[in-house]
């Protein structure tokens, strides 16, 4: 190479680094990605806990958290509740936490899940992911278990689920 090419060449790479800000209205594919992203599907203990200590571990890495209710209910505390000692608003938390440690909330549910296309599927649209962290959680289909009749309703309900205690009564559990 030349001295009159290099200089060329070096005049031309400054020349697009200064436009480099003009890229994205060209080609967005001249973008890099801005951040690494991680989607964590469930705001429940286990999807809450990871999204909070990933982006603490890395503040690089978009953290994206996908949680359907905009509240969080205890249910391991539940029995506080049950034994008169606790209400269960004081069980029940916003996400607003998360997302003053950089957390993104959405609330959203995660209709499907293409891990070959490393993308989860929210609505309409898909949300691309570089990992993904699937917690959750758990519920019961009532509609697929065959049970006995709930004679005068003295069955109790279980505790994984949170429900409105006050509203039940006593003896029906959160």
């Amino acid at each position: 190479m030349t001295r009159r090419e290099f200089l060329g060449a070096a005049a031309t790479g400054a020349g697009l680094g200064l436009l480099g800000g003009c890229a994205p209205a060209l080609r967005g594919d001249f973008m890099p990605k801005p951040a690494r992203r991680v989607v964590v599907i469930g705001g429940g203990w286990g999807g809450a806990t990871a999204a909070r200590y990933l982006r603490a571990a890395d503040p690089s890495i978009e953290v994206v958290l996908l949680e359907p209710n905009r509240r969080f209910v205890s249910c391991p505390l539940s029995n506080l509740v049950l034994s008169g000692v606790r209400t269960l608003d004081t069980l029940t938390m916003s996400y607003d936490g998360l997302r003053r440690r950089g957390v993104r909330v959405l609330h959203e549910p995660a209709i499907a899940l293409e891990p070959d296309r490393k993308r989860v599927r929210v609505g309409e649209g898909y949300l691309e992911y570089d990992r993904c962290v699937v917690s959750p959680g758990i519920d019961f289909r009532w509609d697929l278990v065959p049970r006995p009749a709930n004679p005068a309703g003295k069955m109790g309900r279980h505790g994984w689920v949170a429900r409105r205690a006050e509203k039940l009564g006593p003896g029906h559990g959160p």
